[in-house]
């Protein structure tokens, strides 16, 4: 199961009404992943690029649920969660709770990170997508400086997004399917890509997805919802970085430190880190 089978972890910057979490779509959202399975594959990376716990701590931004943040809380980090939607940081509290560790949640858009949490993190977290669901060039753009703003000199920041430029050759788009299972019953999602372009600039805009889940139970059954990414290139996304001040160590294509392949990559993992 590839890292972006679980997209998104968190909620984007500045949400349209499909967009809105309920607390039923919240726990839908949070039982249909294998966490165990993404903590073995993410979680060797995250730490190693976010080193040893220090006293400026994590901060997970588009922190969803809460997994990762507890997470890494349980070994040892400081950690503060941000995430735009109430109803995921509530339930972010509760696997604090459950999990009897210590985490700062913060409900606000990226483009408020900085004034929320303030300077001197050791590290950022922005994984699953999260930032692409920010869904505008300019949004991105903000988020990627608020990270900037948050770190102390030589802080690491850790992203990961789809690698949209492969995917506008993919006529229909499609990614998965990706299989969980609940309470016995199997579940079988797919995503579908539609890649639409700004009619002013002609540009690359924006990217519908629609998040369609099947099931038997006595019948079939299907769930789906429609969102909006803004499809970040790897050029902006660096670039994006070094005019914020940080200075991009390592591009990867996968949680195992593949090399990023800007063809074949599923996934974009960046690491910078903030210039002195």
């Amino acid at each position: 199961m590839a890292a972006s089978d679980d997209q998104p972890a968190g909620s984007p910057a500045r949400p349209g009404p499909w967009q809105e979490r309920t607390p039923e779509s919240v726990d839908w959202y949070d039982r249909s992943i294998n966490w165990e399975a993404r903590f073995e594959r993410e979680l060797p990376l995250i730490c190693e690029v976010l080193g040893p716990p220090g006293g400026g701590g994590i901060v997970d931004a588009g922190c969803g649920t809460g997994r990762h943040a507890v997470a890494l809380a349980n070994r040892g980090y400081v950690v503060t969660g941000i995430d735009l939607s109430d109803s995921m940081i509530e339930a972010a509290r509760r696997h604090a709770n459950q999990s009897r560790v210590e985490v700062r949640w913060e409900c606000c858009p990226f483009d408020e990170l900085a004034q929320r949490v303030g300077p001197g993190a050791d590290g950022v977290l922005c994984i699953g997508n999260s930032l692409a669901a920010a869904a505008s060039e300019q949004a991105v753009r903000q988020a990627v400086g608020n990270f900037a703003v948050v770190l102390r000199p030589a802080g690491r920041l850790l992203l990961q997004v789809l690698n949209f430029p492969p995917m506008r050759d993919q006529v229909p788009c499609i990614r998965g399917p990706r299989v969980t299972t609940m309470d016995g019953v199997e579940y079988v999602s797919v995503r579908l890509f539609d890649f639409l372009p700004d009619p002013a600039s002609g540009r690359h805009g924006r990217v519908a997805v629609t998040n369609v889940t099947l099931w038997h139970e006595d019948t079939w059954q299907q769930r789906s919802y429609r969102g909006s990414l803004y499809p970040v290139t790897p050029d902006e996304l660096t670039g994006w970085c070094e005019t914020s001040g940080m200075k991009v160590l390592d591009t990867f294509g996968a949680y195992d430190r593949t090399p990023f392949d800007p063809a074949g990559s599923v996934d974009l993992i960046l690491v910078a880190e903030r210039k002195a």
